[in-house]
């Protein structure tokens, strides 16, 4: 039986979603197109697409332009073999002439190796931290991994990605960008075997030999990136078992995790935990996404709104572009609403209550207690006594919690 060559559709579609940094599953989400449908048009199972079906994929994926022109010429093209193909099924073959459609071999998977996010051109500050990671990788001799954690909010996701563009001319073989999804509105966490059907397309490989097992693909992508220098980034991870399968087995490449969760059980992983700005930094990072020239980094107005906001790059990223649009507002505005700032701090479908809330529901009901009392506590230090005392538990078990909340980013440990 002869071969029906991979339409070049196929491959734009799954070009653009790993552009997009999506999963089927996301993508479905956004377009309305079952998930069981993008797969069939992926593999270049499903014939004769129809046009509204194109027209959501596209507007899910963001697509203008000459890209989207040269995705729905795709498409009709796409819809023509279909035609023609099911136009040759329906006419009777002579005996021994062979199938109406002519074989082909199948068109190479389209590679897309590096597909980190744009860097953010307002980066503040972690230089300890950017220059820990500037010897990454240069001995050749190992497969390094950097696990990078913190609070929600402080800024975990643009530091990787400004540090993986800085190193991206050492890792020459693919800088390559998985979201987790840990901890996305409305998202559920990415199942590993899916990152590595994603990954395995961005090498090049066709979506049809893609193995079923995650043992398999696991297999096929350490395969895959062997002998190569590949800079892997994994932002927001749920946890170790979802990272494990991702990672390369061959020495001289780099793989960057964000992660709220503290990854103790990661083998061999180097912690890069991040905290809040400094003031000066944070005044800086105003100033400069306020892009106002009556606002300045030595307002002391300006130094006020950072402090409410706790010196956390995300809230103060969203009461910046605030002030920016409200050209008729000040920052002294903001801290006379300071009572309602999380409300301020909203921008489309993000917001810093949410994403803290994303955090906390991760707790079991008895650590969400703590973390509740906690939050009566007149100072802002306090030991495993005090914390029992607080809560009216005993200190054993008042520890375990603390823990709980500390590796979730939610206390920090100034001693031990």
């Amino acid at each position: 039986m002869s071969q029906r060559p991979w339409p070049r559709f196929a491959a734009l579609l799954v070009e653009s979603r790993t552009r997009a940094r999506m999963t089927q599953e996301h993508l479905a989400g956004v377009s309305g197109v079952a998930v069981r449908a993008i797969r069939d048009l992926e593999r270049g199972v499903a014939l004769r697409p129809h046009a509204d079906t194109v027209r959501r994929l596209a507007d899910g994926l963001g697509l203008g332009g000459q890209q989207r022109a040269e995705f729905e010429a795709a498409a009709r093209e796409h819809a023509l073999i279909g035609s023609r193909a099911q136009a040759s099924r329906d006419k009777p073959v002579a005996a021994g002439s062979g199938t109406a459609l002519a074989a082909a071999p199948p068109a190479s998977a389209a590679t897309a190796m590096r597909t980190l996010p744009r860097d953010v051109p307002t980066f503040i500050g972690r230089d300890a931290e950017l220059q820990q990671l500037a010897e990454a990788g240069e001995a050749g001799n190992a497969l390094s991994i950097y696990a990078i954690g913190g609070m929600a909010g402080v800024g975990k996701t643009a530091f990787a990605v400004h540090a993986a563009h800085q190193l991206a001319k050492r890792f020459p073989d693919g800088q390559l960008f998985v979201s987790l999804n840990a901890h996305t509105p409305g998202q559920r966490p990415v199942n590993p075997a899916d990152a590595l059907a994603d990954l395995l397309q961005a090498a090049g490989l066709d979506p049809r030999q893609v193995p079923a097992s995650l043992q398999a693909r696991a297999a096929a992508w350490r395969d895959r990136v062997a002998s190569k220098r590949v800079l892997l980034l994994l932002d927001d991870a749920a946890g170790h078992e979802q990272v494990r399968p991702l990672l390369p087995g061959t020495p001289g490449s780099l793989v960057l995790i964000t992660s709220r969760r503290r990854l103790t059980a990661l083998e061999d992983a180097r912690a890069i935990s991040l905290g809040a700005l400094s003031p000066d930094q944070a005044v800086e990072m105003f100033a400069r996404l306020a892009d106002r020239t009556d606002v300045g980094a030595g307002d002391p107005m300006v130094a006020d709104v950072t402090k409410l906001c706790g010196y956390l790059p995300l809230a103060i990223g969203m009461l910046a572009r605030r002030l920016h649009h409200r050209p008729a507002w000040t920052p002294a505005d903001l801290c006379a609403d300071a009572m309602n700032l999380l409300d301020l701090m909203r921008a489309e479908d993000l917001s810093v209550a949410a994403a803290f809330d994303l955090s906390y529901a991760e707790l079991s009901a008895s650590e969400q207690r703590m973390f509740r009392h906690l939050g009566l506590l007149p100072g802002t230090d306090i030991d495993a006594y005090a914390a029992a005392a607080l809560d009216g538990i005993e200190p054993p078990q008042a520890r375990r919690h603390l823990n709980a909340i500390y590796d979730q980013h939610l206390l920090s440990e100034l001693r031990p």
